[in-house]
């Protein structure tokens, strides 16, 4: 495909359509102004060749035309001086040259409105990059406006929310038993913990409790 057959379906393309057919639209768009800034590159290089013809054609056209000037005048002198053999070739030069700047201006012509065309499609093109460049930031906080609104949504589908309500229940039903479990623990270690056996050593505990030895003796 021809740069201006590429330049001519990237023209035509919308960012909308675009937009609607990817699933990284903000991935795209950067990508789609690369692909525009390679085509305007390569339109322009193309520009540069054709004018560079353009020129060499209408130097050509200009020296050929200078050629016949130079043959007819070349023939006149000959034929004043009775030198027909040298005014036939300086004529035959002269309309080999004729026919010469015939074809020089029909190409000279052609390249020209070629030029001209490129030239346009090529500000076309400019014109949509910079549009479409300018639009980005734009394009680019409301592609992530809506990636937050989905995301918010989402969050608050009511299959989300049961979800979420389902595992915090969970998460206090572990807590509470771990509490539980702590709860227990305690109080199992102040059982067996000699400091938190208040009764041993005790004074008053030991005097009543020999009294009791003493008089279950005395029952026997």
């Amino acid at each position: 495909m021809s740069i201006l057959s590429r330049v001519r379906n990237i023209t035509k393309a919308t960012l909308n359509e675009m937009l609607d057919h990817v699933e990284e639209p903000i991935m795209m768009l950067n990508q789609y102004l690369r692909d525009m800034e390679r085509e305007i590159s390569q339109a322009e290089l193309t520009l540069a060749s054709q004018l560079s013809q353009e020129k060499k054609t209408k130097m050509l056209l200009e020296e050929t035309k200078q050629r016949i000037e130079k043959r007819q005048r070349q023939a006149q002198l000959a034929i004043e001086h009775g030198q027909d053999d040298i005014a036939r070739q300086a004529i035959y030069d002269k309309q080999l040259a004729e026919e010469k700047v015939e074809q020089y201006t029909r190409d000279y012509e052609f390249l020209v409105e070629q030029s001209q065309a490129l030239r346009e499609q090529l500000q076309e093109l400019k014109e949509k990059f910079y549009t479409m460049k300018n639009k980005r930031a734009g394009l680019i906080a409301r592609a992530n406006a809506a990636k937050a609104t989905k995301r918010i949504h989402d969050t608050l589908s009511p299959s989300h929310l049961e979800s979420a309500a389902k595992g915090f229940a969970r998460m206090e039903e572990k807590i509470l038993n771990l509490e539980v479990d702590a709860e227990i623990s305690e109080k199992m270690r102040r059982i067996y913990d000699p400091e938190y056996m208040p009764a041993k050593n005790n004074p008053r505990v030991e005097t009543e409790l020999e009294k009791m030895k003493q008089s279950a003796l005395q029952n026997t």
